[in-house]
């Protein structure tokens, strides 16, 4: 009996792992017939012939390397969650459970730098080289590595922490209390994310001029006040340029890529940031992060049952259900695709608060500006002209760049 619960249970597990793989494929085919289609006629000047085949070369490359880190991801998360290398690995540690969690974050942490480093070298110092893009260094590659490990280990332990303690004071109702505990820390490291960019890249403030003049103007106008308006130094790391607001309520602290304020015009950079702005005025940043939220339920609930149920910790040589094996199993990417499909709902809309922010920037008088600075980012940048509409409806949270194109063209010619 016992020993068929377990394979039972190890099934489970490898057909979740598995759905993840048949996911992934699904998207690499359907992208791959779409790449041989003519691009629709708003963007098929963007890409010359000679740009489009570089394009097509940098999307198989990106593609395939990302097969490939996934093919590894699976073959890794398989060997954690289908063996009882886990029990092993928990009760051949000292201390209790927090000292356990503890080691265990940093053996899983460097087991995962230790696979993924090669991955991103790869994609760093040889695709993005390869086409131009990549400016970091060595140095300060691994000092990126080094530091997302040991952010990585300090978050995953106070979210560990937040479980733990839920569990100690409600017993089997600490599910509730663990999602409360997990929607507050997401909220907090969302009002800090300007702390931890800090981390990685220096931000001066906007030098005095007319484009520091007309951003304040237009959030003024819109009743929010500006903290500062900084310019991060992204080109020691890419020649890609983005931008993004933050900060909370009305007081908010826009970011600009120096690439983007050295490449684009004033009134192309005034168009992104007046796109930005609407989604503070729609609220939708808040909407999106009540959203995302809603991830953490399955998470929660299969840590409930793994408490619960101590059959499956058994199953994988556990003596009795433990806190850390329920957190590693939920957050360990058993789940992966349950988020994956949680987010396409999600996604849909994400791309109707998107096509919102366009309309709005257009009715601020920005209309062809906004168009000119996507062109140029998505060409910047050899994004795909032409993604397959279901991949847009699975996993995209902005519409294709025709899409935006066509809505832009739509309302100038409505309110000629």
């Amino acid at each position: 009996m016992k020993a068929s619960v377990t394979n039972m249970t190890k099934t489970v597990f490898l057909i979740l792992l598995l759905s993840q793989l048949a996911f992934r494929l699904l998207l690499h085919r359907l992208s791959a017939k779409q790449v041989d289609k003519p691009l629709p006629e708003s963007v098929a000047d963007i890409y010359d012939a000679d740009e489009y085949a570089r394009w097509r070369r940098y999307n198989a490359k990106t593609d395939m390397l990302s097969l490939i880190s996934g093919g590894i991801s699976l073959i890794v998360n398989i060997f954690l969650f289908c063996t009882n290398v886990l029990s092993w690995l928990y009760y051949a540690l000292p201390g209790g459970e927090i000292a356990k969690a503890i080691l265990i974050f940093l053996i899983m942490t460097g087991v995962d730098t230790l696979i993924s480093l090669p991955i991103e070298y790869v994609f760093n110092f040889r695709i993005e080289a390869e086409f131009g893009f990549n400016r970091i260094t060595p140095a300060t590659f691994l000092a990126d590595a080094v530091k997302n490990a040991v952010v990585g280990v300090i978050l995953n332990f106070v979210i560990f922490l937040l479980v733990y303690g839920a569990y100690a004071l409600f017993g089997a109702y600490f599910g509730i209390a663990a999602f409360l505990g997990i929607c507050i820390f997401v909220f907090a490291m969302s009002a800090m994310s300007s702390v931890f960019m800090k981390l990685f890249n220096k931000f001066t403030p906007l030098e005095e001029g007319d484009l520091r003049t007309t951003l304040c103007t237009m959030f003024a106008e819109a009743g929010f006040r500006l903290k500062d308006i900084y310019v991060m130094d992204a080109s020691k790391r890419t020649t890609k340029a983005n931008a993004y607001c933050g900060g909370i309520g009305k007081f908010k602290q826009i970011v600009i890529f120096d690439n983007l304020l050295n490449h684009y015009s004033d009134a192309e950079i005034t168009a992104v940031f007046a796109h930005e702005l609407a989604h503070f005025k729609h609220r939708d940043t808040t909407k999106m992060t009540l959203f995302s939220l809603l991830n953490f339920l399955p998470i929660v609930a299969m840590m409930t049952v793994l408490m619960l149920v101590p059959e499956i910790a058994q199953s994988f040589g556990f003596a009795e259900p433990s806190i850390l094996f329920a957190f590693y199993v939920a957050f360990g990417g058993v789940l992966d695709i349950v988020g994956r499909l949680i987010s396409i709902p999600f996604n849909c809309i994400s791309r109707a608060m998107e096509r919102k922010a366009d309309t709005f920037a257009c009715q601020s008088g920005y209309a062809d500006a906004l168009v000119s600075a996507l062109r140029k980012l998505h060409k910047d940048s050899l994004a795909d002209m032409n993604p397959h509409p279901t991949v847009v409806a699975l996993t995209a949270n902005h519409p294709p760049l025709h899409e935006r194109i066509a809505l832009a063209d739509k309302w100038c010619q409505k309110h000629k």
